[in-house]
């Protein structure tokens, strides 16, 4: 007795799961630079520092980082610039993915 199954339908349930996890990190990305520019607990002399926070979404995950060269020597002195957000990140896609 052969059975057969249709799994035509397969591709596109993960797609769409694909894409809801996409729109996701999205939201939390944008929620995670906006933590990092308002937390950031160093003086803002230039701008550029708080200017350089920013998100991407990759095929493995979200991605917090900031752009600015010295961004990781002024958290070294103890500020917050991104690891805040990034942690914050992590909480919030916990929260939207249960």
């Amino acid at each position: 007795m052969d059975v057969k199954f249709d799994f035509s339908d397969v591709d596109s349930f993960f797609e769409q799961g694909y894409a809801e996890v996409k729109a996701v990190e999205e939201k939390v990305g944008k929620e995670a630079v906006d933590y990092a520019v308002k937390n950031g607990n160093y003086q803002n002399r230039t701008g550029r520092l708080r200017k350089s926070n920013k998100y991407s979404v990759e095929d493995d995950g979200l991605v917090i980082r900031n752009d600015a060269e010295y961004a990781s020597h002024v958290e070294s002195k103890g500020y917050e610039v991104s690891t805040g957000a990034a942690l914050y990140a992590e909480k919030r896609l916990k929260e939207e993915v249960k």
